[in-house]
């Protein structure tokens, strides 16, 4: 499990953008949306941090974004494997999501409360 102030890498498949992620809460949330671009391009958790406890270690050629629907919250994908590795929360702007499964030695199975969110039916889309 990832405790809380420790700082822990993230990347793409490749290894082409890497991210290092303070975790201040010990990503002690996951979070699994059913918005279209979630339940198509992803299909798994993600952890929402503050903005600034992210930062772009390596990578920033080959990231690539998508916006969708209002166009506030880019998705960012590697050009190279197609990897999601984080977007902008819509529904906390002041938040960075990361794909759990580029957290390097994150065990997903080590956390029990697993949040759903309806992104389908988002508050922003009302």
């Amino acid at each position: 499990m990832i405790k809380e102030n420790e700082i822990v890498r993230a990347s793409c498949h490749c290894g082409a953008i890497k991210l290092d992620i303070f975790s201040s809460n010990g990503l002690g949330e996951l979070i699994r949306c059913n918005c279209s671009i979630c339940s198509r391009a992803k299909g798994f958790a993600m952890v929402c941090i503050p903005s600034s406890d992210m930062r772009i270690i390596k990578g920033k050629e080959s990231m690539t974004g998508y916006v969708f629907n209002n166009e506030s919250s880019p998705h960012f994908f590697c050009v190279i494997c197609g990897v999601h590795t984080h977007h902008k929360s819509r529904s906390r702007p002041n938040l960075t999501c990361v794909n759990v499964s580029c957290i390097d030695g994150l065990d997903i199975h080590q956390y029990k409360k697993v949040i759903d969110f309806n992104g389908i039916q988002h508050p922003k889309d009302q």
